[in-house]
């Protein structure tokens, strides 16, 4: 027997999926001639808010394996919207940063993704908005805790 709870969280999850293709979709169209992928868009939007960012820190971040940020980047690389140098206090290290051209990829981007956005909330009132952000900052709050403690696990 499911609860009225049991119903609101499974809709609520299947209506997050439905949002989340949604959004997926609309962007692919409006960006179908970007010749990098939404996963490297999205590492290309993180590189920018953390940079400079080694692999691993990526990888942490985003829930990859450091040799799928590499696969990633390599392509980002390759269409010169980052740049790789060495940490000049561990010269091992590869630290990564956007290109010029990528941040202007970024720009373009995000304006389209803002333009979804608007259209997206444009019939939500400043209340039901304020109700949103408050349960996704929850969420969020959430998963960093979740991250703090298990890299802490982690770390010997």
């Amino acid at each position: 027997m499911h609860t009225n709870r049991d119903i609101l969280v499974r809709n609520l999850f299947e209506n997050m999926n439905a949002l989340k293709r949604g959004v997926a979709g609309h962007l692919q169209l409006a960006t179908r001639d970007c010749p990098i992928s939404s996963s490297q868009f999205e590492l290309l939007r993180t590189i920018r808010q953390m940079q400079p960012v080694s692999f691993k820190q990526l990888a942490r971040q985003l829930y990859l394996t450091p040799g799928a940020v590499s696969q990633l980047v390599e392509g980002l690389e390759l269409h010169d919207y980052v740049s790789r140098h060495a940490d000049e206090r561990d010269r091992r290290m590869q630290l990564l940063h956007v290109s010029k051209r990528g941040a202007k990829l970024l720009q373009n981007i995000e304006k389209h993704r803002q333009s979804m956005l608007d259209m997206l909330i444009q019939d939500l009132s400043d209340e039901e908005l304020t109700v949103w952000l408050r349960v996704q900052t929850k969420m969020i709050q959430h998963f960093q805790s979740e991250t703090t403690i298990h890299s802490k696990k982690e770390t010997p």
